[in-house]
């Protein structure tokens, strides 16, 4: 089996921990080896996440080497309207369907943008939905224990969704805003998502989620 390297473009530093210290240790006993890098400038924040600054790292990425694999983990939350794909979502979409639109096309314009780089072959974008938090919501249990919360507030969130990655991108309801509203808005976003999301483990997260199980399988499917 060969190995496989794969450039992940993230939004900030909580998907960059996320993939560093939990996804990315589950791939590498399969031979794929993730690398998250912090959209923009080398040094800076992350987050403003726009399709020039994006599709400026993917090709920059693409073209320096020829061997390795590019993708991407950004939040359908906060992402830019005119990004591709985005004007074709309907309002009574899934959560994966919304996401599958703008992934499609954001394939399409990396590929008339860098027609010889294999494409196809070496690009695998993916929208998170609808944000990273919604992840966090495949353990009830444990999500409940840890932020000290009662179960039955974390069912109730589930129950008015169906399932993590239906959790909205309502300004006031989003995963994140529900998460610092059950804390009394003390979430900590890198430290509590890093221990919420290695405590409910990546498996149990590929089973809650279909649409990041399909991105992690579709990775999976690269050796």
């Amino acid at each position: 089996m060969s190995n496989v390297e794969v450039y992940v473009i993230v939004e900030g530093s909580t998907e960059q921990t996320f993939i560093r210290e939990a996804l990315g240790p589950n791939l590498s006993c399969k031979g794929i080896f993730l690398h998250p890098v912090l959209i923009g400038k080398p040094g800076h924040k992350g987050g403003n996440v726009t399709f020039e600054r994006a599709k400026n790292d993917i090709g920059k990425l693409l073209k320096q080497r020829s061997d390795i694999y590019v993708s991407t983990m950004f939040d359908y939350f906060r992402i830019e309207t005119n990004w591709p794909g985005r004007s074709d979502i309907q309002s009574n979409d899934t959560a994966t369907k919304k996401a599958e639109k703008m992934e499609d096309k954001t394939l399409l314009e990396i590929k008339k943008l860098f027609p010889d780089k294999n494409i196809e072959k070496r690009f695998i974008p993916y929208i998170e939905m609808h944000e990273f938090e919604a992840m966090l919501f495949s353990d009830a249990s444990k999500l409940a224990n840890i932020l000290g919360v009662s179960l039955t507030e974390i069912d109730s969130i589930l129950s008015e969704c169906g399932e993590p990655e239906e959790i909205n991108d309502n300004q006031e309801t989003a995963p994140s805003k529900r998460l610092q509203n059950l804390c009394y808005k003390k979430y900590r976003k890198v430290a509590m998502g890093k221990t919420i999301a290695e405590a409910i483990g990546v498996q149990t997260i590929r089973e809650k989620c279909p649409h990041f199980n399909e991105w992690v399988k579709k990775l999976e499917l690269l050796v």
